[in-house]
């Protein structure tokens, strides 16, 4: 696990991309620059905003960001997920912390949480879903003018085919799928995780997911999250 940044630290990221009105989402790489990660921007209709899984970005990024929206809730996906999240709670000491109970303890290690996944109140476009078979994270989802965006973080990877020890622990790779790594790690209960991944497919105007590893599923995401399901059978 990567330590956490202390001051602001900008990695190499790709430009913002700007999914929907209300949805932006941010690529970038890990320390060592052989994994992708990433962040993803979910604005309200009173203009605040969720980060998730936060990356620094540079100044003139980060003031396009706040002329867009003030960041509001400052989501920690998991105990795994926390590089830039003290640094951003240091940028914006109002925002509010948010973690999955079962990751608290974790996430606190790098920066306070102020409440869960589990109890925070948002508005009637986003909410957090919980995993009864992976406590340790919850789904957020995003209702925009085009459909319904899923965000994960390390429930599903989507990354390319790799070989070595990263192709081991991230595996199966070359395409969507519960890497070896979080089935290990974060998958407590397989069959309430299978449920979990139904119930996601299932979600209403399903459009897009995006997962904390990986390229955007924008083809057929529900079959994608079925397929994961049925991985873990």
């Amino acid at each position: 696990m990567a330590k956490a940044f202390d001051t602001w630290t900008v990695l190499p990221h790709k430009p913002i991309e700007k999914l929907a009105d209300n949805l932006w989402r941010v690529s970038g790489t890990m320390p060592s620059g052989r994994i992708q990660r990433q962040m993803v921007l979910a604005r309200m209709a009173d203009g605040r905003v969720v980060v998730h899984n936060a990356i620094a970005l540079g100044e003139e990024e980060m003031k396009e960001l706040e002329a867009w929206g003030t960041p509001a809730f400052l989501f920690v996906p998991n105990g795994f997920h926390r590089q830039d999240a003290g640094i951003w709670k240091l940028r914006y000491p109002k925002i509010t912390v948010v973690a999955p109970a079962a990751s608290r303890k974790r996430v606190e290690q790098v920066v306070p949480v102020e409440t869960t996944s589990e109890e925070v109140e948002l508005d009637d476009t986003m909410a957090f879903r919980p995993f009864a078979g992976a406590p340790a994270e919850s789904a957020f989802e995003v209702r925009s003018g085009d459909g319904t965006t899923l965000v994960l973080a390390d429930a599903v990877f989507n990354v390319p085919k790799l070989r070595g020890m990263r192709g081991f622990f991230l595996g199966p790779t070359g395409k969507v799928a519960a890497a070896r790594v979080a089935r290990w790690f974060l998958v407590k209960d397989r069959r309430a995780m299978v449920a979990d991944l139904e119930k996601l497919a299932a979600t209403p105007g399903l459009r897009r997911v995006l997962v904390g590893h990986g390229a955007p599923i924008v083809n057929d995401p529900a079959a994608a999250l079925r397929s994961v399901a049925a991985q873990l059978t």
